[in-house]
C-alpha cells in the first residue's frame, strides 16, 4: 500500500476535481452515482486514507477523550478504565488514560500533561480532596471530576452512593446476627481522634469529611447507631491506602488489637481481599467465624476464593454519566455545574452467609 497517496492523487484518478474527493470522503455535496463510485474506486485502488491528524489540526478537536486515575495498583481503577474506554468508544472516542501517582502534587501535577496529550476534555478520577477550592478545575478545557469530592461549582462531578451503600451493607450483617462487626481500610484521620472518643463524635469529624472512605464508614456507624449497637473503635481499622497490602495490614492490626469480628464491612474490594489473606492465614475461616463484604464489585471479587460478597455501585453507570456530561460540554453546553450519584445493588457471593 502506497504511504504517499495525497487527495490530490485520488481526484487525477478519479477525473475529478479535489473538492469532489471531499464531498465524497464527507459524504456531503451533490453528485452523480457514477462519479461517486469512481471516487470511491480510486481510493481503494490507490489505498489513499484520511489524514485524521490534519483534520483535527483544521476542526482543532482530537476525537479523545483523557481520564486521569491515581495508578493501576488498585483494582478498580483499571476494571474502570476498561469500562470508560468501551463506552467511550461507543460515542465515538478514543480515550487516552494517564496516572499521576508519582507525580509531585498528585493530580495537580499531571496538569502540564493535560496538554501534551491534547484531548478535547478530560475525566478526572481524583484520590484526595482539590486545594485552593478546586483550582485545579479552572483550566482551557472540559472537566468531569470524579472521586466523590466536592468541585466547588467549577465542575460537574459524579458521585457513588458511598454512605447508603455501606449502610445498606451493615445493616444486612446485623439483620443475620451479626453483632461485632468491624471496618476494614477506614481513612487515617480516625488514629487522630482523642481516646474516648464515641460514635457521635466520630460521625461529627467525618462531616468535614467528604470523600469515598470517610462517607463509607459513615454509612457504617450510621447503621450501628440505627441498631443501638455499642461503639468500639478498636472495631476500626484504618490504612494509608486503599491496596490489598493496606487490608492485609489493617486486618492484623484490628486481630492485635484484641477484638474478633464476626463480619467485617471492608471499603473497597482491594481491601477485602487483603484482609482475607490476613484471616486464612490465621486460621479464621470465611464466613463461618467472619463475614466479609467489599465494595466495589470488581472483577477480582468474583474470583476470589472464597468469592466475595460486594456492593455493586454501577461503575458502567458511574464510567458512562462521566462521558455523557464531558461529551455535552464539549459541544458547548455551558449551563451550572452539577453533582449526580449512581445506583447501587447489594451482590452476595460465598464470603457472607447465606441467608437461613
Amino acid at each position: 500500500m502506497s504511504k504517499g497517496v495525497t487527495i490530490a492523487d485520488v481526484a487525477t484518478k478519479a477525473g475529478v476535481s479535489t473538492k469532489t474527493v471531499s464531498n465524497v470522503l464527507n459524504q456531503t455535496g451533490r453528485m452523480s452515482a457514477e462519479t461517486r463510485r469512481r471516487v470511491e474506486a480510486a481510493i481503494t485502488a490507490l489505498g489513499y486514507h484520511v489524514n485524521r491528524s490534519a483534520q483535527m489540526l483544521r476542526s482543532g478537536a482530537t476525537g479523545m477523550i483523557g481520564l486521569a486515575v491515581p495508578s493501576f495498583a488498585q483494582p478498580f481503577f483499571g476494571y474502570f478504565s476498561d469500562i470508560m474506554a468501551k463506552y467511550a468508544h461507543s460515542r465515538g472516542y478514543g480515550l487516552t488514560i494517564g496516572t499521576y501517582f508519582d507525580r509531585t502534587g498528585g493530580l495537580e501535577g499531571f496538569i502540564d500533561d493535560t496538554y501534551r496529550l491534547n484531548a478535547d476534555g478530560w475525566i478526572f478520577l481524583a484520590d484526595r480532596p482539590l486545594s485552593d477550592e478546586g483550582a485545579i478545575l479552572n483550566q482551557e478545557y472540559p472537566i468531569v471530576l470524579l472521586g466523590d469530592f466536592p468541585s466547588f461549582g467549577k465542575a460537574d462531578a459524579v458521585v457513588m452512593p458511598n454512605s447508603d451503600a455501606s449502610e445498606y451493607a451493615t445493616q444486612w450483617l446485623l439483620t443475620r446476627g451479626c453483632k461485632k462487626i468491624g471496618f476494614v481500610g477506614a481513612p487515617p484521620w480516625i488514629t487522630t481522634m482523642p481516646t474516648g472518643a464515641g460514635l457521635e463524635d466520630f460521625l461529627t469529624a467525618i462531616s468535614d469529611q467528604e470523600y469515598n472512605t470517610s462517607l463509607r464508614l459513615r454509612g457504617y456507624l450510621k447503621a450501628l447507631k440505627a441498631h443501638g449497637i455499642g461503639f468500639d473503635p478498636r472495631f476500626l481499622a484504618s490504612g494509608q491506602h486503599i491496596e490489598i497490602e493496606d487490608g492485609e495490614a489493617a486486618m492484623a492490626s484490628m486481630l492485635e488489637s484484641g477484638v474478633t469480628p464476626d463480619a467485617i464491612v471492608c471499603v473497597n474490594d482491594a481491601i477485602a481481599l487483603g484482609a482475607m489473606i490476613t484471616l486464612r492465614q490465621r486460621g479464621i475461616q470465611i464466613p463461618r467465624d467472619v463475614q466479609v463484604i467489599g465494595f466495589d464489585n470488581t472483577t477480582y471479587a468474583q474470583y476470589a476464593v472464597p468469592s466475595l460478597t460486594s456492593i455493586d455501585p454501577f461503575a458502567w453507570q458511574y464510567a458512562q454519566v462521566a462521558v455523557d456530561r464531558l461529551i455535552e460540554r464539549m459541544h458547548g453546553d455551558d449551563s451550572p455545574a452539577r453533582t449526580f450519584s449512581t445506583g447501587y445493588r447489594f451482590v452476595q457471593r460465598q464470603s457472607t452467609a447465606a441467608q437461613s
